[in-house]
């Protein structure tokens, strides 16, 4: 295995391309990475405002056709605003398909899915943001971290974990692998640099640092 050091293609002026990026340029491996990370969230904001599995699943679909339409021209007015972005476009299916349902009272039972129309928020609730981070449906950079995992050398990859996720210090993460402090420190630097630079317009750099506890790159 070879260890990672780009993010994906260079763009014109020879800086790796992120994510979003590659997706927005229609490359259908990172658009499906896209559609992995944040599925699960979208997912659990169609059972929040009331949708049935299977209400939800369809809802899914449609969020993610309605995307893959507005990606190339969605533009980030500061980092980590996509996900902000991603719930609008869900909102609109929302109304969508409560819409929908007052044309067929026996769906939701008319009064019901007025209800659950007028009670659409306008921004995504910041209850829904902790639930859905306590439940791991909220949790892209962890579900990041699985699609990068397989890119680093075994090594590499457990000194990071280790450092950020299972919070050893560099000294115990040294000895445990025998490796130096310094490519301990490499290890983990190289990681939150991949994830910086594969994650751009998706995750802002405090999102990362809160989850892995990063701070300056040090151990």
């Amino acid at each position: 295995m070879s260890e990672a050091t780009s993010s994906g293609p260079p763009s014109a002026d020879g800086t790796s391309l992120s994510l979003l990026a590659r997706a927005s340029a229609k490359d259908d491996e990172s658009w499906r990475k896209v559609v992995q990370l944040y599925s699960p969230l979208v997912f659990f904001w169609c059972q929040r405002q009331g949708l049935n599995r299977e209400d939800a699943a369809d809802t899914l679909q449609n969020v993610w056709h309605a995307v893959a339409r507005s990606l190339g021209q969605f533009e980030r007015q500061k980092s980590g605003a996509f996900r902000g972005w991603l719930w609008t476009i869900t909102r609109n299916k929302f109304t969508d398909h409560f819409r929908r349902s007052l044309e067929q009272p026996a769906a939701h039972g008319g009064s019901t899915a007025q209800q659950f129309l007028q009670e659409i928020p306008e921004q995504e609730p910041a209850s829904y943001v902790a639930e859905s981070s306590a439940d791991g449906s909220g949790n892209v950079l962890r579900r990041a971290l699985d699609l990068v995992a397989p890119d680093f050398e075994p090594h590499t990859w457990q000194a990071f974990w280790l450092a950020t996720v299972e919070g050893h210090s560099a000294r115990e993460i040294a000895d445990r692998l025998k490796m130096s402090l310094d490519a301990v420190y490499q290890a983990k630097a190289r990681v939150l640099r991949r994830l910086r630079e594969e994650l751009a317009g998706l995750l802002d750099d405090a999102a990362i640092e809160a989850e892995t506890g990063a701070s300056g790159g040090c151990v």
